[in-house]
C-alpha cells in the first residue's frame, strides 16, 4: 500500500501544523472522554486502559497512524472481521485499549517530532536504513517494536542520525 494524503472533511485536522493540532490526537481517539490533561498521565492511561475506550476511536488512529483498519487490525492481534462485528460505541477489552494507547502516544510524540501528521505518517511508511530497510509501520504490531520507534523519534527530535 502506498501512503496518500488523505484530506477530509470529517478529519479537520489533517494537514495543520502541530502547534494548531496540539494534543488534538488523544481528543480524536478518544472523543469524548473527559481528559484533565493534555497529555494524559499513567494514572490516567492505567485508568482508560481498565475502563476501555470505543471501537469508535480505531478508525480516529487508523487516520492518524495512516493506514487501513485492516493494518490497525493486525496491530491489535485482532482479524479485521472481528471488529468490524462490533458497534461503534461498543467498549474495547482491556488488550486491545491498551495497544490503542500505546499507539496513540507513540503518534502524538511522532506528530510533535515530525510537525504534522502527515509528516509523521509518511515517515511511518517509508523504508528506513536503521530498520534493515522496513517501513515502520511494520514494527507497530508489539510493545517492543513501538519502543524502538519511540526511541528512533526521540534520536531524530534531538538531531541524531537515527
Amino acid at each position: 500500500m502506498e501512503y496518500k494524503n488523505i484530506k477530509d472533511p470529517q478529519y479537520p485536522y489533517a494537514s495543520e501544523p502541530t502547534v494548531a493540532y496540539g494534543n488534538r490526537v488523544w481528543s480524536l481517539v478518544l472523543g469524548d472522554k473527559d481528559l484533565k490533561e493534555a497529555l494524559p498521565s499513567e494514572a490516567t492511561l492505567i485508568a482508560l486502559t481498565r475502563t476501555g475506550i470505543a471501537k469508535s476511536s480505531l478508525k480516529h488512529l487508523a487516520y492518524v497512524l495512516g493506514v487501513t483498519m485492516e493494518e490497525l487490525s493486525a496491530y491489535l492481534h485482532s482479524s479485521y472481521r472481528n471488529i468490524q462485528r462490533k458497534k461503534e460505541d461498543e467498549i474495547l477489552d482491556v488488550t486491545k485499549t491498551e495497544k490503542v494507547l500505546e499507539l496513540t502516544t507513540f503518534a502524538q510524540k511522532g506528530i510533535d517530532v515530525f510537525g504534522s501528521r502527515n509528516a509523521f505518517a509518511q515517515w511511518i511508511h517509508s523504508p528506513l536504513i536503521a530498520l534493515n530497510g522496513q517501513e515502520p509501520r511494520q514494527l507497530l504490531d508489539t510493545t517492543f517494536g513501538i519502543t524502538l520507534l519511540s526511541d528512533m523519534l526521540g534520536r531524530i527530535e534531538h538531531g541524531i542520525f537515527s
